[in-house]
Parts: structure tokens; sequence; C-alpha cells
């Protein structure tokens, strides 16, 4: 293997879920040495050739697109973030696009957005779909109990400043007041839900701070998180690199996507009902005594992922 690849960090991340992204990458490598490159500071990459998989979420610095002409891009499992959309999408930033087109996005909005500008682009799905559960747990583990994670966290109240009043601290407050009142109700129904369970519940958050924990740390996470995904016999979460992993290791999923409303998640879960049930909190209740079947729809999308990873490598 003459080539030098790399995968997509992310030292400023506390989204467990990007890690578990680039791991769907490293798998490939096994014990083989891979570069990391900061998803956001691909521009200054001044090294020599290196060929990158550009899985993932883009980005949270679109004035730093396109990459460095250094970089060779695999595009397979691209989400364009909305918010990005116009400064990545610019005259420069499409001819970009279109030198490594086909793109394979990860959701039908990406790859929406990308055809109506005229860039060759199709629905690949994500990298994760081809995670192995074996390579997590031995093959005959038992499975055990109920993996909540990360439920309507975006239903959470962040922080804000109070001590000015404005318009904008009154709205936010207000805002913060709704928010409250229906993660208050989502939890409810979630925990009525997990009464009505014979297994144990068990509650994870995919967030680390970045302040508190370094990039190797909540890179462990994610792999001592996949290792709990590929051991439950039911995942309940609001997190998509929760859900995938899931169902690529045959674990039945419920996505609850209340807090989900704006344009930004939105879109990131557009395609992504083939693999497993989309479900406001309210309609819990309709899961209570059949949970949902493994999704197998996946396996066209992981197959074909596979040998493109594959051919990318060897060729």
């Amino acid at each position: 293997m003459n080539k030098t690849f790399a995968v997509l960090s992310y030292p400023n991340s506390n989204n467990l879920g990007d890690f578990i992204q680039s791991e769907a990458v490293k798998q490939y490598f096994k014990n083989q040495i891979i570069q990391e490159l900061d998803r956001d500071q691909l521009h200054i990459y001044k090294g020599p050739k290196v060929f990158v998989f550009m899985n993932g979420w883009f980005m949270e610095k679109p004035s730093n697109w396109p990459p460095s002409n250094n970089i060779n891009p695999f595009f397979v499992s691209f989400h364009l973030n909305p918010t990005s959309k116009k400064m990545m999408l610019s005259k420069t930033g499409v001819k970009y696009l279109k030198k490594y087109q086909p793109i394979g996005c990860r959701d039908t909005y990406t790859q929406k957005i990308l055809s109506n500008c005229g860039i060759e682009s199709y629905f690949s799905a994500c990298l994760t779909l081809t995670l192995k559960r074996d390579n997590f747990v031995p093959k005959n583990t038992r499975r055990q109990g109920i993996l909540v994670i990360s439920p309507m966290e975006r239903l959470i109240s962040k922080n804000f400043d109070e001590s000015r009043f404005t318009l904008k601290t009154v709205f936010n407050k207000i805002k913060t007041l709704k928010k409250n009142k229906q993660y208050s109700k989502a939890m409810k129904r979630l925990n009525f839900f997990l009464s009505k369970q014979k297994d144990p519940a068990y509650f994870k958050s995919q967030l680390l701070d970045p302040k508190k924990f370094s990039e190797k740390e909540r890179s462990n996470e994610a792999i001592k998180q996949l290792k709990d995904i590929a051991k439950a016999k039911l995942v309940i979460t609001s997190r998509i690199h929760t859900a995938l992993p899931a169902v690529a290791f045959g674990t039945p999923v419920l996505f609850i996507s209340d807090g989900l409303e704006h344009i930004n998640q939105k879109s990131r879960l557009q395609g992504m009902e083939l693999f497993f049930p989309i479900l406001n909190s309210k309609d819990l209740n309709k899961w209570i005594f059949k949970w949902p079947s493994p999704a197998k729809s996946y396996l066209t999308f992981a197959k074909k992922l596979e040998k493109q990873i594959s051919h990318f490598i060897k060729d």
C-alpha cells in the first residue's frame, strides 16, 4: 500500500458521533498507521499528498473550504450543513466538488442540494453502517438491557446571559420555558415506556466537553459507546450516530425526533427512515409491547460502501 491515508479528526468536538464516523474508517486499516486531519483546518494542510475519507458533517468553519490541493478526497457519507451551504457552494466550492464527483451523500437532503448545483451525487448513506459487531464484543455476547443515549437532548436549554434586559433576552427566556416544558413531557413519556419493560434501562450522553476530556479520551469513549450499543437489547436515542451503528450491529432502534425541528437537524434525518423508525415521544406507547425488528435494508448500502472503500484503498 503506497498511498498515505487520513481520517478526519475533531479536536474541538463535544459529539462522540464525530469520532464514531472516523472509527468506521479506521476499521479498514486495523493496526496500520493512518493520519488524522482536523476537519475544519483542511485548507492549511501542506504535507505530502494524502488520501482523505471525507465522511461526516461539514462544517464548523465553512470559510475554510475548499481543502488544500495536497489532499485527494474520497467523498462518501458527506453531509452539508444547511448553515454552511452558502459559503461551501460558492463558485469555487462547486468547482472543487465537481472535480471529485460523484459525491456520496449521507442523507438525501445533501444529495438534492448538490444535484441542484449540477454536481453529480448519490445517496450513499453512512459509513457507520459498515461497522461490525464482532469487532466490539465477542461473537456470542448475550444482549442485555435497554440503552438510552441522549434522548431529546436538544430540548435541554442552554445557558444565556440574563444580565441584560433586551428583546433577545426576553425571547430566549420564553423559548427556554417552552423547551423545558416540552422536555419534561417527553421524558415522562419515555419513562412511562421504560416502566413497562422487563429489561433495565441505562442512560448515557453522546456529548463530552472537549475542555474537560482530551481528544484521545473522547475517541476512547466513542469506542466504549459502540461496545455498549453492541451489547444492548434495544437502543433509544435522538442521535443518528447512535442509531446507525445499532442498525449495523442488528440492535433494534427507536429514534425519538422531539427537538429536531430545525433545518440543521431535519436535513440530517432525510433518508434515515430507511434504517430505523423515527417517531415523536407521543408515539412511544405504540412500541411498548413490540419492539422494532432489526433493519435489513442497510445491507445493500453497507456492501456498496465496502466495495467503494476497498477500491479507494487499493486503486
